[in-house]
């Protein structure tokens, strides 16, 4: 923990960590059970205020978390306090601003709204493509998933937004692969298979911004299967109509939920191997209870 003091070790003082995310939630959570025995006049106590910073880290003492604590509940006769931090994302959740973007790529909004805000950036990755984008009282966090995503519906590649060490970083997902593969042999404790049909999008019609009907793209065989399901799409200038809207095709969703023995690796919007599938985070949540460690995730199938 780090006060108007400096850096204090509080590892002593915890009897449960949560450190969780996930694709829906724009920043990571640490909550924390705080000991504050009340009668015990020998034990040190530390109370975690508003505002006061937390940092977790692994037993190779990288640095996993970063945040802010926003709220926090002494239980007295529990003798605990309830500590419940968020990193830096949570600001440009909280923030909106009005801007008229014209030949930016996603990485230039993104550091111009970062800037704005004064949150430190590190590593965006490189799109490329110049959008065109009229925000209006629209929540910082939001510009920039709409301009990564602007760019992913022509290059068709996935980014995923998250805060590290500090700083925002976006990232292209699939380079990498999580080391530690899952399986049922060295570390499944829990496991489930669904699938989901309720996303499904099989047809999108094309218009012009006079809505004009230029044409559509479609999955016959998911349409047979489940009947029509259809959005639309209007023709953007210097983008594929085509491609763009091919992109926005979605099929059934396959998830796999599992609870694994503790790996910090495994966080949502990565990709891991679960016996022979590759699989993408969809949200994490990691629990230290005493010496028990247990990681919990949502995942997605990804189709190739």
């Amino acid at each position: 923990m780090k006060n108007k003091t400096g850096l204090i070790d509080v590892t002593h003082m915890i009897s449960e960590i949560t450190w969780s995310g996930s694709q829906d939630e724009i920043a990571r959570k640490l909550e924390l059970r705080f000991l504050y025995p009340l009668h015990d006049h020998y034990t040190p106590k530390v109370y975690p205020n508003i505002g006061e910073q937390l940092l977790l880290y692994d037993d190779k003492n990288v640095e996993l978390f970063q945040g802010r604590v926003f709220y926090n509940e002494r239980l007295g006769e529990q003798g605990t306090i309830q500590i419940t931090a968020y990193d830096d994302a949570i600001r440009l959740a909280k923030s909106k601003g009005t801007y008229n973007f014209k030949g930016k790529t996603a990485e230039a909004i993104t550091q111009i709204v970062c800037n704005d805000l004064g949150v430190e950036i590190g590593q965006l990755a490189s799109t490329g493509i110049p959008q065109k984008m009229l925000c209006n009282g629209v929540g910082l966090y939001e510009i920039i998933q709409k301009v990564y995503e602007g760019a992913s519906r022509q290059n068709k590649k996935k980014y995923s937004i998250e805060m590290r060490q500090g700083r925002l970083c976006v990232d292209e997902v699939g380079k990498e692969v999580v080391t530690t593969p899952i399986s049922s042999d060295t570390n499944i404790l829990e496991s489930s298979y669904s699938e989901n049909a309720e996303d499904v999008i099989n047809r999108v019609k094309i218009y012009d911004e006079q809505d004009q009907y230029l044409g559509v793209v479609e999955d016959k065989e998911l349409i047979e299967l489940v009947g029509i399901s259809q959005d639309v799409y209007t023709k953007e200038q210097d983008k594929q109509a085509g491609t763009v809207a091919s992109n926005m095709l979605r099929g059934i969703g396959q998830s796999i939920e599992i609870t694994t023995l503790g790996n910090v690796e495994y966080r949502s919007k990565k990709l891991v191997k679960i016996e022979e599938s590759l699989c993408y985070v969809v949200s994490d949540s990691h629990r230290w209870n005493g010496e028990q460690y247990r990681t919990s995730i949502r995942t997605e199938v990804v189709i190739k």
